[in-house]
């Protein structure tokens, strides 16, 4: 019986932390190009940064979100994370028509469940 208790434990374990792996390995926080989450996507981790100057692509291009359940998107009018900030827990699908729609050029993303 011993025998079998072993090589079950060890399974459990190995399953167990490839379950865990896949969770940290999903995107917290998605930046996309256009409205309706279409286009390019830039996918971030929990406590991952982006800073976009001039001439980079993803300068002044976002216009939609994904903000992972648990996680907080704060997005900047400036690189270096500075200027005026907003502060997002949930998915926006369209940015179109507010002051944010292509003019993020930095973003912080974290989470409390990570």
């Amino acid at each position: 019986m011993n025998r079998l208790l072993i090589p079950t434990v060890l399974a459990s374990l190995l399953c167990a932390g490839s379950a865990s792996a896949q969770f940290y390995s999903e995107a917290a926080c998605v930046l996309f190009e256009d409205g309706n989450f279409r286009g390019r996507s830039l996918e971030m981790g929990p406590d991952d940064s982006v800073n976009f100057r001039g001439g980079q692509f993803w300068n002044d291009r976002v216009s939609s979100v994904l903000i992972r359940r648990g996680c907080t998107l704060v997005a900047y009018e400036d690189s270096g994370m500075r200027g005026r900030s907003i502060e997002l827990d949930r998915r926006v699908r369209d940015f179109g028509g507010s002051a944010w729609n292509d003019r993020i050029s930095s973003a912080e993303c974290y989470c409390d469940q990570y």
